[in-house]
């Protein structure tokens, strides 16, 4: 289990760095009045990181081994049922939302029944159990009798109204509940309290970062990025006072929160996102973020124009890249079902947008019930939970390559502007050149509009039909501690293969004996496969059996470093197979052409397709 420091002992060394220090601060932030502005968020910023300084150092940067927690894996979320764990095995947790407004329904007066129910049922069916706890436009209606001010807003989504969250009466009964929540976890029995995973503290709008949906239209309720910032952060402090009890030292908080952002990025930060940004900034010196929340657009589909940049801003901090612990990220698969793209094939994209969270570094993947009890997407739910928060090579018991090929209208190297037009996302002649060079290899663009226009989340639910042709996409396989080797050089890609009732197809990669490409190239993370003993791993190949050739696996042994594991004959069925190969004598060194560990040979002239490799030790955990 990741391990969590101790309650009170860590209390009370905060307080003993932060001491004098912090109250000759609170005496320089009163005394010059920090104003509302971008000059006022970076100099709190640094005052506070300032009076942190001490602790920071003391937390560490080193890159430190870690276990991966009992309950990492898929989540469903479901209120009404039990959740059959039998049915799912890949199943390992129920994801909850607790309203403040349906537990003190009267001031001091609480219904703990429905958490409590969920609780059990968690016990009896033998998974874990968390929520996250609803407060904001979801706090009960006595407290507007009580003096706290009801905000109007413009453009709520839903919701008109709002607590003004820095009332004092606000969060006088804000924090008191948090107390009082903390005290009835704590009273719970131990196998009750056992079924915890975590808990998600969420301060305005459900689980989001914002504290309002919409703008107040009254002004004076507006926050500011500083408010915003002492109001998000007293309430941290209060949860981890609350929970400091032995009963529930187990117990970890998963927080909705950016990444730690430099006096740059935060000095270009406007309206509610400048006080997120100090927010994550202030609660990452202070307390050991492991686990936080990232949906858009990692936890709802795949191949969304844009994808590129966010992956390259937070694979370093999901992967642990920067020496730090890799982070444990939950996110929600919510409406995307319904949009165009998932409609064209269900199949198919769920379980290549599940592929596709393992590769970005998602570790819980919380997914409806309704959905889930369907049975018709197992495959895909159980892949991402068998993938769960194995972030480093040396500990995780699997590898794995999801073979596919990917049409970035960005690439101007690949697609240089000369041959195919400006490389901008809404010149629609340089896709549509694009597509037509690769149309033989199944590549459309179905919506040529969402392609050459939408970005991000908009894309994903707003576009009509898939699309084989983006802006700034994730060009690469899917992988985990495998790499194919000069993958255009030596294979072709392959859109829309093979039977649709299967899951595979979306995208695969095969030999072209037309154009020379006869063998592909792989290389093993040297970090996957101990140095010291020996150990024999199972190699696990998915193919597409069409035609009656044959091809070859080979790998880089103690003896050969081209030695064969296997000659796999095809029978032309049409469907998809797997193939599983035993391999004791690895040495995986590098050793193979190309600096190969292990490749796939064409042996005849036929073009052999293919959709993953997976690589299991030879006694996987789970």
């Amino acid at each position: 289990m990741i391990k969590r420091r101790k309650g009170k002992e860590r209390i009370k060394r905060i307080k003993k760095i932060k001491g004098k220090k912090e109250k000759k601060i609170k005496v320089m932030i009163s005394s010059m009045k920090l104003k509302r502005t971008k000059k006022g968020v970076i100099l709190l910023l640094f005052l506070l990181g300032l009076s942190q300084l001490t602790f920071s150092q003391n937390k560490g940067n080193e890159k430190k081994a870690f276990e991966r927690p009992e309950w990492a894996g898929f989540f469903t979320n479901s209120k009404n049922e039990k959740i059959d764990t039998k049915r799912f095995p890949f199943i390992k947790g129920q994801a909850d939302r607790v309203k403040w407004a349906d537990i003190e329904k009267k001031p001091e007066v609480y219904d703990w029944s429905e958490m409590d129910s969920q609780i059990r049922n968690a016990v009896k069916g033998k998974y874990y159990y968390y929520f996250v706890l609803w407060t904001g436009p979801h706090s009960p209606e006595w407290i507007y009798e009580q003096g706290v001010p009801k905000v109007a807003v413009n453009g709520g989504k839903g919701k008109e109204y709002f607590p003004y969250y820095l009332d004092q009466n606000y969060i006088n009964y804000f924090h008191r509940f948090i107390g009082k929540l903390a005290d009835h976890i704590a009273s719970l029995p131990e196998a009750d309290r056992k079924a915890f995973a975590f808990i998600q503290p969420a301060f305005g709008s459900t689980g989001d970062k914002q504290l309002y949906k919409g703008t107040p239209k009254d002004p004076k309720y507006k926050i500011s990025a500083e408010e915003y910032l002492e109001f998000c952060s007293g309430a941290t402090k209060r949860f981890y006072e609350a929970f400091d009890k032995p009963e529930l030292k187990h117990i970890r908080f998963l927080f909705n929160v950016d990444d730690e952002s430099n006096p740059g990025v935060l000095k270009a930060a406007k309206g509610a996102k400048a006080g997120e940004l100090l927010y994550a900034n202030w609660l990452r010196k202070n307390y050991p973020i492991e686990l936080r929340k990232q949906q858009f657009t990692i936890a709802i589909g795949y191949q969304a124009n844009g994808e590129i940049k966010q992956d390259t801003e937070l694979r370093p901090t999901f992967f642990g890249l920067k020496g730090k612990k890799p982070e444990f990220v939950r996110g929600e698969f919510s409406k995307f079902a319904q949009g165009g793209i998932f409609q064209e094939n269900p199949i198919w994209n769920y379980y290549w947008t599940a592929i596709s969270t393992v590769d970005r570094g998602l570790d819980l993947w919380e997914v409806d019930y309704n959905t889930v009890k369907t049975g018709k997407y197992d495959e895909g739910f159980a892949f991402a939970s068998r993938y769960s928060y194995y972030k480093q090579p040396q500990t995780s018991p699997y590898a794995f390559i999801a073979l596919r090929d990917v049409l970035d209208s960005a690439d101007t190297v690949r697609f240089p502007e000369e041959k195919y037009g400006k490389a901008m996302q809404s010149n629609a002649e340089r896709m549509n050149k694009i597509e037509s060079e690769f149309n033989t290899y199944g590549a459309k663009v179905g919506d040529l509009h969402a392609a050459t226009s939408l970005s991000g989340s908009n894309y994903l639910y707003e576009a009509k039909t898939m699309n084989d042709v983006g802006f700034e996409l994730i060009a690469r396989n899917y992988s985990r501690f495998i790499t194919q080797i000069d993958a255009n050089e030596t294979s072709v890609g392959l859109w829309r293969v093979g039977p649709t009732d299967k899951p595979y197809g979306r995208y695969a990669r095969a030999f072209e004996n037309s154009s020379g490409r006869n063998r592909m190239y792989f290389d093993l993370d040297d970090n996957f496969l101990s140095t010291k003993a020996k150990e024999s791993i199972t190699l696990k190949i998915i193919y597409l059996d069409k035609g009656i050739g044959k091809f070859s696996v080979r790998y880089d042994s103690t003896s050969d470093p081209d030695k064969t594991a296997a000659t796999i004959a095809k029978a032309n069925t049409g469907r998809w197979l797997s193939k599983s190969i035993t391999i004791a004598d690895g040495a995986f060194a590098n050793k193979g052409l190309r600096n190969s560990d292990f490749s796939l040979v064409n042996e005849d002239n036929e073009d052999d397709v293919f959709h993953m490799i997976e690589i299991m030790k030879s006694n996987p955990k789970n």
